[in-house]
């Protein structure tokens, strides 16, 4: 290698190596970096739409309805599917402590997902042999809690892990929107989580983009 070739490739001063560093630093976040305001938005719809149509063709004696459940869980999977395709290309090729993070928030929300599920299941066997408006009304607001307490937690510990204040605030709205709807009950339940649980989503999603916005100017 000449010395003129080496003479293009060190950065003359001071100013230029920092220059070199920030757009290093732009490249490996603008791959790598994991924005908040897309995943908020994604699932803040799906709240807003899907507790609505549950809200909208509520029965009367509280059951959850077949088709109406069908639509918000597919609203659900529809997020969640959004989540995986944005989140795994970001992780693609990370090591070490980040890889290790992610693998953690990982097994953080399959197994609290999978306990809740398992628990809602028994749970719920129980009372759909009761069969009556005040154990269907007790399984739907059951249902509800225990994997909204799964998220806002995982959110709050989210916000510790990475400094990302907008979750923090997310986490903890989440769990007092479904605080506020176990004690209220029906039949409110389902439009105070489609407005006030969707909604502050996608105010926080609004909140998380205009920041970002102002940290990249």
């Amino acid at each position: 290698m000449s010395a003129v070739s080496q003479h293009h490739e060190v950065p003359a001063g001071p100013d230029e190596a920092l220059a070199v560093v920030d757009a290093q630093r732009g490249a490996y976040l603008k791959r790598h970096e994991i924005r908040p305001a897309p995943l908020l938005a994604a699932w803040g719809m799906a709240w807003l739409v899907g507790y609505a149509a549950l809200a909208l063709y509520r029965e009367p004696d509280y059951g959850l309805p077949s088709a109406p459940y069908r639509f918000f869980c597919g609203c659900l999977l529809v997020a969640l599917l959004f989540t995986f395709a944005y989140i795994i290309p970001k992780t693609r090729g990370v090591r070490g402590r980040s890889s290790r993070e992610g693998t953690y928030y990982g097994c953080a929300w399959s197994l609290g997902m999978a306990l809740s599920t398992i628990i809602l299941s028994r749970a719920n066997t129980f009372l759909a042999a009761i069969d009556t408006p005040g154990a269907n009304e007790v399984a739907s607001l059951v249902s509800n809690a225990v994997p909204c307490l799964v998220v806002g937690v995982i959110f709050l510990m989210s916000a510790a892990l990475w400094d990302v204040p907008v979750m923090g605030v997310l986490g903890g709205w989440i769990l007092l929107v479904t605080l506020v709807v176990t004690v209220v009950g029906m039949p409110w339940a389902w439009w105070v989580m489609s407005v006030a649980g969707g909604g502050g989503m996608l105010v926080a999603a609004v909140v998380s983009a205009v920041s970002g916005a102002k940290r990249g100017a």
